[in-house]
């Protein structure tokens, strides 16, 4: 028999699950030990993940995470370290300047080389307030993946041949 913390916990996921089929949004629930329950949605550019972890009262965390596709993988493995860095510079100072929270990782390469998230409170939660969120991390990524190629196109490639006097 579940507790009646357990209950609220089940009927916000049944809420949240219930808006997202009504929008036509796929979703799965996903195991994890740090929250009360985890959802993936699929929305058009990226994964959403909505939790309630267990060590945020309160709290709905909404958050995306995104891998390099094979092109741009292709592109930038190319690239010379100092332009990475550059580059990373960059991104890092755009999202810098957002409300919000987010992981860059220098190595482009990385499986989730950038996760941004938000934090919504339960009791304020509306289907318009997580849906914009949600389109809102959708928005910053297709952003931040648009910045990303650009500066991937316009930085010279690394040939090899290099030396250290060049």
């Amino acid at each position: 028999m579940q507790t009646r913390e357990e209950d609220q916990h089940t009927i916000l996921k049944r809420r949240i699950e219930d808006w997202l089929e009504a929008e036509g949004i796929s979703f799965e629930s996903v195991p994890d030990f740090n929250s009360h329950f985890h959802v993936k949605a699929n929305l058009k550019n990226i994964e959403v993940h909505v939790t309630e972890p267990k060590v945020r009262r309160g709290v709905l965390a909404v958050q995306a995470v995104v891998s390099l596709d094979e092109t741009q993988l292709s592109k930038v493995v190319k690239v010379k370290p100092e332009d990475k860095r550059s580059i990373f510079l960059s991104l890092f100072s755009r999202l810098d300047r957002s409300e919000y929270l987010f992981v860059l990782q220098e190595d482009f390469t990385s499986k989730n080389w950038l996760r941004i998230q938000r934090a919504l409170y339960i009791e304020d939660l509306t289907r318009t307030s997580l849906l914009s969120e949600m389109k809102g991390l959708n928005t910053k990524f297709v952003n931040m993946n648009y910045e990303l190629n650009l500066a991937l196109d316009s930085t010279p490639v690394a040939t090899g041949d290099e030396t250290i006097y060049s």
